[in-house]
């Protein structure tokens, strides 16, 4: 969570050098529509989501995000057999592996608009909505002797030294499990894109997710029910539907 933070605050102090540069004589849009795709690293796992947007006005807009989150146990490790070779990596003792949909809502509003074209717009963005984790058991290739067999983590009777290395990744899907839960996020998102009818954001920001019972990934370690996250997103996408204007003014901040 250190490394992630530290990330963060470089990232934005690198933003904050695009403050002046060439005059922007683009005709302006004020937005209707725009639509985008963002990778969120955060620091228990990935995600990937796609986010709709509608302005309420040039500083305002309500969103709708949807997307496909992984979620990993911040004491799991992974290594390899050091007695036999040809198998993959694992983490010994994870029991399930886990993964995330969500759909949430939330608005956004620009703090600082962009005055040319190497200048960076500051938008202040909130979401909370539902999500759902899936628990899918993970087998593994156990050794007994001259015989192997696939089998899902037993605490009791597998050790690192019989624990070859996983499975077929598609062992399993016939056993999921899945946990429903609520999220929300919140955070500030940095444009610089220098067209009017392309999206070019970084963002960053802290994620909370609260599930109905613990996420059982990890065997014998304690396993999160809710989790919280530094995050980091860099996102593309296009303007639909954008209106020109020709003075700022003329439209009210509600």
């Amino acid at each position: 969570m250190k490394k992630l933070s530290l990330v963060i605050l470089l990232t934005i102090l690198f933003l904050e050098g695009f403050a002046q540069g060439e005059i922007d004589t683009e005709k302006k849009i004020l937005y209707r529509n725009e639509w985008s795709i963002g990778m969120l690293l955060k620091t228990n796992g990935l995600d990937f989501d796609y986010r709709s947007g509608k302005f309420v006005n040039y500083f305002k807009k309500n969103l709708w995000e949807c997307g496909l989150g992984f979620i990993k146990h911040p004491q799991q490790y992974r290594a390899s057999n050091p007695y036999v070779t040809g198998y993959r990596q694992y983490c010994f003792g994870k029991k399930n592996f886990c993964f995330e949909l969500f759909y949430s809502r939330g608005r956004q509003r620009s703090l600082f608009t962009k005055q040319d074209l190497n200048s960076v717009e500051i938008r202040l963005f909130y979401f909370g909505g539902a999500t759902l984790a899936f628990l899918k058991p993970i087998y593994y290739e156990i050794s007994y002797n001259d015989n192997i067999k696939s089998e899902k983590f037993d605490p009791v009777n597998h050790y690192a030294g019989i624990t070859l290395g996983p499975s077929s990744f598609a062992k399993g899907f016939d056993e999921i499990s899945v946990v429903p839960g609520i999220q929300c996020k919140a955070g500030l998102s940095f444009e610089f894109g220098k067209s009017d009818k392309k999206l070019t954001a970084l963002e960053a920001g802290f994620k909370l997710s609260a599930f109905t019972k613990k996420l059982e990934i990890m065997e014998q370690k304690s396993n999160p029910q809710f989790i919280g996250n530094l995050f980091l997103t860099m996102r593309f996408g296009r303007v639909k539907h954008g209106a020109q204007y020709e003075y700022l003014n003329k439209y009210e901040d509600y």
